[in-house]
């Protein structure tokens, strides 16, 4: 998050009474007062977060590096109405917001413009994270509900050399650099990056692994009212994943009875899950006449991941010759499957164009944002193995032979979606706010499995408007209702 500084001179002035001999006017000292700046949040031009007419978390990059987060589940406590929704130590995040699950293809933001979250996602390289909670039709036209998560990318800024290095649990060791430097005349020519890489050993037995990532942000102030931003990221995260636990029959796990050290993907033949993730994006803001601006923003996402396990499921008990196919037996026993999914590759590809600005109107202020966004998603998941491969325990002191055999059909999804949007924020004096919002989405969908069958077609338009009244209560309170 960023922070303003404010310099404060102090004058002491030597009050005196036996005249001008006991001294003037004392030298001055500065004195530097630092004040955390609200964010604005992206999509609201510019509006900080205290003022919208929504509840939203903004966690910055100073939040993120004390708690030493290193994805976005580790940032969920922050919030009660942000909570874990099976986040398996190895994998990729996923929390639900208000009870509700985020979806990975359909909740997730970059500078705003949609991606694919079915990934290890780095925060080094993030200026803040924002939590939108409701529902979110005023910022996409697909998701599920509970709320956004849009992740800001860092961008060049005056001269910085930091550089950390963390140690922590059995052995974990993380090293990152953030380098940003203007030149040029004025500092017309930016560039950040941010390297980094951790060896991981959490207290999670058989789970070690390694991340590595590099993120590249450049500007360019072509003139006054002209600025072109790039970034480029790509990372690496290779761990073991971890299974959730289960109930034991119909009782719930004595706590005296597990070990939180094991990870039942434990066997000989274990393999890590890979995420590879490249990301790159370019944004022209052009500033127009009478206050008004055009930014063309576009992004590309590709994906690799490699996902295997020694996957628990289900049993059955060998006492009543119940099958659970949702829990393990009451004796601790289990199924195992070997889960391999390797090579799936995603790409996500999105351009928004949005014109924003000011006007008056009905003797009224007028914010108003209108534009077009443009995305697509192509998912190619190859067949895969997921095959019983023998019964195991709790313990994870069982070793079954391995059943690597592609016998599943993968699945081959496109979709591609198109959203005209405004918005509009009215000023209805000092403290009153009232806000407009519609968008018009048509949304495509087709998938089909890889040997052709189960093809299926989707084509669907709709639209999503939003309501809202808001009442500034002071610099930081809002009241607001909103539809």
């Amino acid at each position: 998050m960023a922070s303003k500084h404010f310099r404060v001179r102090r004058v002491a002035l030597a009050a005196t009474l036996c005249g001008a001999a006991c001294g003037a006017l004392q030298a001055a000292e500065v004195v530097t007062v630092t004040a955390r700046a609200l964010p604005s949040i992206a999509g609201f031009g510019g509006v900080d977060a205290a003022s919208l007419p929504l509840a939203v978390d903004a966690i910055g990059s100073e939040q993120i590096a004390e708690r030493g987060a290193r994805s976005l589940a580790d940032l969920v406590r922050l919030d009660a109405a942000v909570s874990d929704a099976y986040n398996a130590e190895g994998y990729w995040s996923a929390v639900s917001v208000r009870g509700f699950t985020l979806d990975q293809r359909y909740n997730y933001r970059r500078d705003g413009l949609p991606i694919s979250a079915e990934t290890w996602i780095p925060l080094s390289n993030k200026e803040r994270v924002e939590i939108l909670q409701g529902t979110s039709g005023v910022q996409a036209g697909t998701s599920a509900p509970g709320g956004l998560v849009n992740y800001v990318v860092k961008r060049p800024t005056t001269d910085l050399r930091e550089a950390r290095v963390e140690w922590r649990e059995r052995g974990s060791v993380l090293a990152t650099a953030d380098l940003s430097q203007r030149f040029g005349d004025d500092g017309r020519f930016g560039v950040r990056l941010n390297v980094g890489g951790e060896r991981l050993r959490p207290e999670v037995r058989a789970a070690d692994g390694s991340s590595r990532w590099f993120a590249l942000a450049g500007d360019w102030r072509v003139v006054p009212g002209t600025q072109l931003e790039a970034e480029f990221e790509w990372s690496r995260h290779a761990q073991p994943s971890v299974p959730g636990f289960s109930l034991l029959g119909d009782a719930v796990p004595d706590a005296a009875r597990i070990d939180p050290r094991i990870n039942i993907n434990n066997q000989p033949w274990s393999l890590p899950v890979v995420f590879t993730a490249q990301t790159a994006s370019l944004r022209w803001r052009q500033r127009l006449a009478a206050g008004w601006q055009f930014t063309a923003h576009g992004a590309v996402q590709v994906l690799r991941n490699d996902d295997r396990a020694a996957f628990p499921f289900g049993c059955t008990d060998a006492a009543s010759g119940t099958y659970y196919m949702d829990r393990y037996c009451p004796d601790g026993s289990l199924d195992l499957y070997d889960y391999r999914s390797e090579g799936e590759r995603r790409r996500v590809v999105a351009l928004d164009l949005r014109f924003e600005g000011t006007l008056a109107a009905g003797g009224v202020e007028h914010r108003l944002s209108t534009g077009l966004m443009a995305s697509g998603e192509r998912d190619r998941l190859p067949r895969l193995a997921y095959n019983y491969a023998g019964p195991g325990d709790i313990a994870a002191d069982t070793i079954v032979p391995p059943a690597p055999a592609l016998t599943s059909e993968g699945t081959q999804r496109d979709e591609r979606s198109v959203e005209l949007y405004a918005r509009d924020r009215v000023a209805l004096g000092a403290a009153w706010t009232l806000w407009l919002g519609a968008r018009v989405t048509r949304v495509t969908r087709d998938s089909v499995l890889t040997d052709g069958s189960q093809a299926t077609h989707d084509a669907r338009t709709f639209t999503t408007p939003w309501l809202a009244l808001s009442h500034a209560l002071d610099a930081h309170t809002t009241l607001y209702a909103s539809w």
